[in-house]
């Protein structure tokens, strides 16, 4: 699908962590009516890929789409060839991005489209945004 004539952004960006590991379970707590749970917070790793890319896009000088429904197409250059679900990496790729602030929320993406290419050392990912 080629993009319309509509604001399109494109960002290059580091390979983000697996959605299998961003996140750790954190210490237990008890609500105000006695239940127990383990809140899941974002590792280090997260955190840090969080502010690399919140920094790129601050630096571009990036403008939001705010709330518009948007098409985001993502061309995945794994950093090895071992097999990895490329898809394990949308999660936080989608989270950094709207942390970033390039968007309110991830809901807004009413299309999704994302391709394994070439291995590249050190992997990374391609991100392109439009309006739809």
């Amino acid at each position: 699908m080629s993009f319309s004539s509509k604001k399109l952004v494109e960002i290059a960006l580091p390979w983000p962590p697996s959605d299998n590991s961003h996140k750790r379970g954190g210490r237990l707590t008890r609500t105000k009516t006695g239940i127990l749970y383990q809140p899941r917070i974002n590792t280090l790793e997260t955190k840090r890929y969080f502010y690399e890319v919140w920094l790129k896009i601050r630096t571009i000088g990036l403008k939001s789409f705010y709330s518009a429904p948007i098409y985001v197409e993502v061309d995945a250059y794994p950093p090895d060839d071992r097999k990895r679900d490329i898809t394990n990496i949308l999660k936080v790729l989608c989270d950094s991005l709207q942390r970033g602030g390039l968007f309110d929320d991830d809901y807004q993406i009413c299309r999704l489209l994302i391709q394994r290419k070439d291995i590249i050392s050190g992997g990374k990912v391609v991100v392109r945004v439009s309006e739809l």
